[in-house]
């Protein structure tokens, strides 16, 4: 695709891997939010500053375009139940001006980020795009709901040809700080208790950030036009297990509970088979890449003393190359998968020449701090 790949919500958590992902992909990109992307120098992208609740700004933006991407919304369940009105008119407004954008300026291919949260209500153990969806008790499930409403309406009154995509719980880089993996990582940091609303049962299917945005540019092909996609990493897991892990693998930390949140959604096993199937759409395993990689975050995150910087980037690097060998052998998608995947040769290698690098300098380290402990 030639012509110009409109992002909105682009200087986001998830819209700005997704205009990483299109421009890697050869796509060009533009992007409409109320801020520059702080995630891209200023000018590397083709930006508008608007909001998607003024209709001129948002078709200012359209223009040139030959697809949308609509991913700007009210995206925090808590920031939508503190806020109602504005909440529910940017998710359910905001998409009705973008689809009418697009009709106006002749664009069919729109791409919608709705949710997961919307099987919020269903009784189901597991549910996939042809579940029945009953009224929703949330706000936040609501106006996601209307935009996937809003997007039919215009397929069959006006013939757009829009893909909605149903996203999992994203985790990854650029994450906002109050998501709940980065909010319970920055606890078990400074030793606080990981605090859960209600049993900590509630089930969510995690899925890796970049995986996610290969998706949204795997949805412009033409086979996705008019279709529904749940995009969600293989594994559902529930937010205690979540707790458990970043107690084991950051640092030992309660966990404590609180009331449940009204409308919270319960869970269940989402299946994202039809993007395997149809979209070629493939995903790591949320579990193995937090296990892997969070002791590596804190290596690379945490505050050493000066004398120990060297110590702390050579054990650093052992634990990146690391969690490189295990994941590529956790992984065993095909090529172009979005999995990762290299010779075990190579990945044998890497693990040799990191552990050399380790062993060359620990122990001197070590040695050097102990000597001046006892000088």
């Amino acid at each position: 695709m030639s012509a110009i790949v409109l992002v909105t919500g682009g200087a986001g958590f998830i819209g700005s891997h997704v205009v990483d992902r299109m421009a890697a992909a050869g796509h060009r990109v533009r992007i409409l939010d109320t801020r520059p992307s702080p995630w891209h120098a200023p000018g590397a992208v083709d930006t508008v500053i608007g909001d998607v609740l003024r209709p001129a700004d948002v078709q200012r933006a359209v223009r040139g375009c030959a697809a949308v991407c609509h991913l700007a919304a009210a995206a925090d369940v808590s920031e939508v139940h503190a806020h109602p009105a504005w909440a529910t008119e940017l998710n359910g407004t905001g998409t009705l001006n973008v689809l009418e954008a697009a009709r106006q300026a002749g664009i069919a291919r729109v791409v919608y980020a709705s949710t997961v949260w919307v099987y919020s209500d269903v009784e189901a153990d597991r549910v996939d795009e042809d579940t029945l969806l009953p009224n929703p008790a949330h706000l936040y499930t609501a106006g996601k709901l209307a935009g996937e409403l809003y997007c039919r309406a215009y397929a069959s009154l006006y013939g757009l040809e829009p893909t909605v995509l149903r996203f999992g719980i994203p985790y990854g880089p650029r994450a906002r700080p109050a998501a709940v993996l980065p909010r319970f990582v920055e606890r078990a940091r400074r030793g606080e208790p990981l605090v859960i609303a209600g049993t900590g049962d509630q089930e969510r299917a995690f899925v890796y950030v970049e995986d996610l945005a290969d998706g949204v540019v795997r949805a412009l092909a033409p086979q996705a036009a008019c279709r529904t996609y749940n995009l969600v990493g293989r594994e559902t897991t529930t937010i205690r297990r979540l707790a458990e892990i970043v107690s084991e693998e950051v640092a030992p930390t309660p966990i404590v509970h609180t009331d449940g949140r009204a409308g919270d959604f319960r869970g269940a096993q989402v299946s994202g088979e039809r993007a395997e199937r149809e979209l070629e759409h493939a995903v790591g395993f949320m579990i193995v890449g937090v296990a892997l990689l969070f002791p590596l975050w804190v290596l690379t995150t945490s505050a050493w003393p000066a004398e120990y910087r060297r110590l702390q980037a050579t054990c650093a690097a052992f634990a990146a190359s690391l969690s490189v060998v295990l994941l590529g052998l956790c992984t065993d998608g095909g090529a172009g998968d979005g999995a990762l995947h290299a010779h075990p040769a190579v990945l044998l290698a890497i693990t040799a020449l990191s552990a050399g690098a380790v062993l060359a300098t620990v122990p001197r380290r070590l040695e050097a701090a102990q000597g001046s402990s006892s000088a």
